[in-house]
């Protein structure tokens, strides 16, 4: 009989748009269950072995009861279920979902995929994130960071202790489904594909397009993803109307695939200010040979090697992102194509999602 794991985060449509590859692959030598909110149509997983269970989960909300409902939902189920091993994404079901496995003495792996909007300010939402952590992961087996300095920050807050700590590099991005395109036919293009948040740079980039757009006419801004009116760093649909009208900018809306829109474009620009395990985005873009342009941050310098596969900007700085954006448009094609190469040998050799693969295996072979 097979062994039984779980997946368990606060989105269906993130956990199949980052983890499908890894969790089909799994189902090989496991039982695998997805343990998230129904948010999305669940397509994906028709032909797979995965079985969905779904949660209810209050990503935003800071209501106790609620909260305390999901880690009663998480430990009924891992009761019912009899898991050998489960891992957790994000604040709440990690937070919870270790709670509700240390009590029934399931081994667990708690992976922190980047700090977020908690951990950007030293407010009560940050002490009181930190508490909380802290508390949830005193007996998770292991917790796992995308990129160092966020291993670094969690020790030196003390909310984990060092032994139990273990670095990959990022999710992994699918180098095969994000394979190299020819280079776009004119006019040149930047792309910024995320989630239309402040942290996430949007504002700088429809700035810095604003400054450039008189001196490069024919260049082309592009917004890409979606708009989330419930978050409080959200851009508002007023705000990119305008920037719309202005013609500075156009948004493309969003998508459930992007290469076509990386195909469109020649650099890919993210200056996010977020904190970023390691953006996928970037990762996706340089699979397909794109330039990229990112803040020298958290997450985003793990994958833009400056001067080699793009160029690193100053966070929050404008002029530092359109002197970044110029140097990229005044490039020869045959420099910005050798860019673009790098970038794909870069995925090819330290985050292909195989990598990644290995790594969770070797982590089951000794804990499950």
């Amino acid at each position: 009989m097979k062994k039984k794991i779980a997946f368990v985060g606060n989105s269906a449509l993130t956990m199949m748009n980052f983890r499908l590859g890894l969790m089909t692959e799994l189902t090989k030598q496991y039982e695998v269950v997805m343990i998230t909110p129904e948010d999305c149509e669940l397509k994906p997983l028709k032909g797979t072995a995965i079985r969905f269970v779904p949660i209810q989960v209050d990503c935003k909300g800071q209501n106790p009861i609620r909260d305390l409902r999901l880690l009663s939902q998480l430990k009924q189920i891992y009761t019912q279920e009899g898991f050998d091993f489960v891992f957790h994404y994000t604040i709440k079901p990690i937070i919870y979902g270790s709670i509700a496995a240390s009590s029934l003495g399931i081994k667990h792996i708690d992976v922190i995929t980047g700090l977020g909007y908690s951990f950007i300010k030293r407010n009560r939402l940050f002490y009181l994130s930190c508490w909380m952590h802290k508390y949830a992961l005193r007996n998770t087996t292991a917790v796992w960071f995308l990129n160092q300095d966020d291993c670094d920050s969690f020790v030196k807050w003390h909310l984990v202790a060092p032994s139990k700590t273990h670095v990959i590099h990022g999710e992994g991005v699918n180098t095969d489904f994000f394979h190299a395109t020819r280079e776009p036919e004119e006019p040149f293009a930047f792309l910024h594909c995320g989630r239309m948040l402040r942290s996430k740079g949007v504002e700088l980039y429809v700035k810095a397009a604003e400054r450039l757009k008189h001196e490069y006419p024919s260049v082309q801004w592009l917004l890409l993803g979606p708009l989330d009116a419930l978050n409080p760093d959200a851009i508002r649909p007023a705000e990119m109307e305008a920037w719309v009208r202005s013609g500075v900018v156009e948004y493309l809306g969003v998508t459930s695939d992007v290469r076509p829109y990386l195909e469109r474009c020649s650099c890919m620009v993210l200056p996010s200010y977020y904190m970023e395990g390691v953006p996928r985005s970037l990762m996706e873009a340089a699979s397909m040979e794109r330039t990229i342009i990112a803040t020298d941050s958290v997450g985003c310098k793990d994958v833009v090697l400056d001067g080699i596969n793009g160029l690193l900007c100053e966070k929050r700085s404008v002029d530092s992102l359109v002197a970044a954006m110029r140097k990229i448009l005044d490039l020869p094609a045959d420099k910005l194509r050798c860019m673009g190469k790098k970038g794909r040998e870069l995925m090819l050799r330290k985050f292909d999602e195989k990598i990644i693969i290995d790594e969770y295996k070797r982590a089951l072979n000794t804990y499950a």
